[in-house]
């Protein structure tokens, strides 16, 4: 049948009967067909010139744990001498990056908390009114000594806990000055250092708080700009990362992070931000608005993203479970910047 490679025969027509065809089917099909044939191609352009967004890269580091532990240090709580507390707005917000919190009582034996230390992957300093106890300072000792040996343990300073780890580390507590920043929300001054610190390194939406008043401050005293910068035992182990000023225009510290160690410390309270509700006139400060949510779900899994890399974990599921906030009951007496908090008895 062929000649000359593809040259086709053709055999002769013979007749057929038509098959009747309905007005406009024909054509409809041939549009439908087309259609499909452009938005084929378009898709494809489309993948290839404006491809998706990967998603986030993993941090680089090794990851020991899977479901890390945070150690919150109790409070005394002035109205009742007998008890101690934790704001329920901390476990909140280390439950929001994918961790769980166990309590370490502020008044335990040397041996009770390296015990918890060596069941916990890293540890929160909370806000207050108090100078360093024994027990932060156990845990501040214990966790330098860990990190020297290998073991990446951090610990995580929010407001009155930023202040602990300057003053731990100066073994001092005459750094703090007075400044008008209680019930405040401010931004951030970014220095050099915050560029490339681990810190805020993190996430790109920490950007906005250097212009968005999203840093919610509840203090009185702290570490200004200036006499942080004149000593050196402070600018030799810390990084000053940000700074905010308060209604008098004095330049204090708002964030830092040590430099050799996993410390991190911030003056401002990014748990109030997604959890502190109250309408009081004492904390009505607080900024909930998206950006301020993000920031503070991302300062969260930063912290959690650190407590990942050791693998410190509870000698049993027993004694985790035993030991584990998530199902304790709050109570209703409420400080004067905490909606919710978790109350204990001193002597336990």
């Amino acid at each position: 049948m062929h000649e000359e490679g593809l040259r086709l025969v053709v055999p002769p027509r013979t007749p057929s009967r038509k098959l009747p065809v309905r007005e406009g089917h024909f054509g409809v099909k041939c549009i439908l067909v087309g259609l499909s044939v452009v938005a084929v191609v378009v898709v494809c352009f489309a993948v290839r010139c404006f491809p998706l967004p990967s998603s986030p890269e993993l941090p680089s580091h090794r990851i020991l744990t899977a479901n890390p532990i945070i150690g919150i240090v109790s409070q005394p709580l002035r109205l009742c001498p007998e008890s101690e507390c934790i704001a329920s707005s901390y476990i909140k917000w280390v439950e929001s990056a994918g961790a769980r919190a166990v309590r370490i009582p502020s008044n335990a034996t040397d041996d009770d908390v390296a015990r918890i230390l060596s069941s916990v992957n890293g540890v929160l300093f909370p806000g207050n009114g108090i100078d360093p106890s024994r027990v932060a300072s156990f845990i501040y000792n214990h966790a330098v000594a860990l990190n020297q040996n290998g073991t990446h343990f951090p610990i995580w300073g929010t407001g009155l806990g930023m202040e602990w780890l300057v003053q731990l580390e100066l073994r001092s507590t005459c750094i703090l000055d007075a400044v008008n920043a209680n019930n405040m929300s401010s931004t951030l001054g970014f220095t050099r250092a915050a560029t490339t610190s681990n810190l805020f390194g993190f996430s790109a939406i920490f950007a906005v708080m250097g212009t968005q008043s999203i840093a919610a401050y509840f203090h009185s005293v702290g570490i200004l700009a200036d006499r942080f910068d004149e000593t050196p035992a402070l600018t030799s182990f810390f990084r000053l990362l940000a700074t905010s000023e308060d209604r008098h225009g004095q330049v204090y510290v708002a964030a830092i992070e040590a430099i050799e160690f996993p410390f991190y410390g911030v003056q401002f309270h990014p748990e109030m931000n997604a959890y502190e509700f109250d309408e009081d006139p004492s904390t009505n400060s607080i900024d909930h608005s998206y950006n301020a949510i993000l920031t503070s779900q991302a300062l969260a899994h930063f912290f959690v993203s650190e407590a990942r890399r050791n693998n410190h974990r509870f000698r049993s599921p027993q004694a985790e479970f035993a030991a584990l906030l998530d199902s304790s009951e709050s109570s209703d007496l409420a400080m004067p910047t905490s909606d919710e908090i978790l109350l204990f008895n001193s002597t336990l």
